[in-house]
């Protein structure tokens, strides 16, 4: 099972003042000085600001330049005005945790394509090795002795809590999920593939349970949500549940994503619907010339970005006999002037208050091409979504029923960007396992 790191819409601003409160180290007696002092100003946003155990260095979690989100630590000295980029030329990978260490080195958790790793630098700022852990790492955190305890998972075994003293191998120590082993799950294929341009894709393949190997069978693409986001080797409900019904999965790790560097990231900017759709389209192609997939029963999904890709892919081409979008983009513009956090999207394109941005704005908004779409269409959306807000939704659905697409639009009370009421996630799930076999399985229960 695979889930999608989402990097998405938070209301950070492109430049924000940075503040840290001076200590008296002096006198220990004295909890704080009087005053607060500005010492940096990072370009773009930054988040999880620890201090170093001697006091005189922080680190923070920064953008390469100016966004679109945190990427790599940066090591700032008190009293510097200057900083250190520690992970972009030696590990180039998105930080999603750090922690110091008692003699003043780093251990990082990083994210590496589908995978998540340790990596961990000296107080000098090298890069030591670390031996590779059995389960892909998330939350962790590091004890005075240098013990890391860390939420581990993989493909096929969902999280349990493991303990590693940076020497020898991690032991797992829970077995909270212990009952998942009575549930036959797909084994993902991690592959790579060549996009139009010759660019290297990254891609996870689930295929149906039972799979005889020899079969063309129903293909889903799954986008991942971001587009600063990647599908991870972790649990993925959507993908599961379609190869239990008898379809393959494919969930590429298109060019925009994170995971691979930051120069992939900043590949789609500007560019929505351009080099990141060809991407979906050349590795459709592929599993179509690979004898897997039926080119006659293809569909494609998915949620925030992963619902605007689905959105976009059926603006330009009547391959995909279903879509489903979640809580997706239909208009850039009407999304900048209402989402919570327009600052994210004024990276990739600029502000649509200016006349010479419009353009960019429009071209990539799947509402200006609707009126080529003939695939059948589930749009789901929450209605207490301030990341997409409703209006996404609504803009597509009047567009696809004014020109005669089947579709259907599910608003789901109190719901926010990501799902929480269970009957609710429930509910999702069974609309688009319907959907889907409503217009690829022939002889369906939800044809019937």
């Amino acid at each position: 099972m695979l889930s999608a790191t989402d990097q998405p819409e938070s209301d950070q601003n492109t430049e924000r003042l940075f503040f840290f409160r001076l200590w008296d180290t002096a006198n220990p007696e004295r909890k704080e000085v009087d005053s607060m002092t500005q010492v940096l100003a990072p370009r773009g946003p930054f988040g999880n600001i620890r201090i170093a155990p001697d006091g005189q260095r922080m680190a923070f979690v920064g953008c390469r330049e100016d966004g679109p989100s945190p990427h790599d630590i940066i090591l700032a000295r008190h009293g510097d005005k200057a900083t250190q980029n520690l992970t972009g030329a030696s590990v180039d990978r998105p930080v999603f945790d750090y922690r110091w260490s008692k003699d003043g080195g780093l251990l990082a958790l990083v994210e590496d394509g589908f995978h998540t790793k340790f990596v961990a630098f000296t107080a000098e700022g090298a890069l030591k090795d670390v031996p590779a852990v059995p389960a892909n790492p998330s939350a962790f955190g590091v004890s005075d002795s240098g013990v890391a305890a860390f939420a581990g998972q993989t493909a096929t075994t969902p999280q349990e809590l493991w303990l590693w003293d940076q020497k020898s191998a991690p032991k797992q120590i829970s077995h909270l999920n212990d009952s998942w082993k009575q549930f036959t799950l797909s084994a993902p294929e991690f592959y790579k593939y060549k996009s139009f341009d010759g660019l290297e894709i990254e891609a996870a393949l689930l295929k149906p349970l039972g799979y005889d190997g020899k079969s063309k069978v129903p293909l889903i693409a799954l986008i991942h949500g971001g587009p600063t986001g990647a599908w991870q080797d972790s649990i993925e409900t959507w993908g599961q549940l379609l190869a239990a019904r008898g379809y393959a999965v494919f969930y590429p790790n298109i060019r925009g994503s994170s995971g691979y560097g930051e120069k992939f990231i900043e590949m789609n900017r500007g560019d929505w619907g351009g080099g990141d759709y060809r991407d979906v389209i050349a590795g459709v192609d592929d599993l179509v010339a690979r004898g897997i997939a039926d080119p006659e029963k293809l569909a494609i999904g998915g949620w925030s970005y992963g619902g605007y890709m689905s959105e976009w892919a059926i603006t330009q081409t009547t391959r995909f006999k279903a879509a489903v979008s979640g809580a997706g983009l239909s208009n850039l513009i009407s999304e900048y002037g209402t989402e919570q956090g327009p600052s994210y999207d004024e990276w990739f394109y600029g502000l649509p208050y200016e006349p010479e941005k419009i353009a960019g704005f429009l071209n990539s908004s799947p509402i200006v091409h609707l009126r080529n779409v003939k695939t059948p269409t589930l749009i789901l959306q929450g209605d207490a979504d301030p990341v997409d807000p409703p209006g996404q939704s609504q803009e597509l659905y009047r567009g696809l029923k004014r020109y005669g697409v089947e579709t259907e639009l599910v608003m789901y009370p109190r719901e926010p960007h990501g799902f929480r009421e269970e009957k609710h996630l429930l509910d999702r799930l069974n609309r688009i396992l319907a959907w889907y076999d409503k217009h690829l399985r022939e002889g369906s229960r939800a044809t019937k």
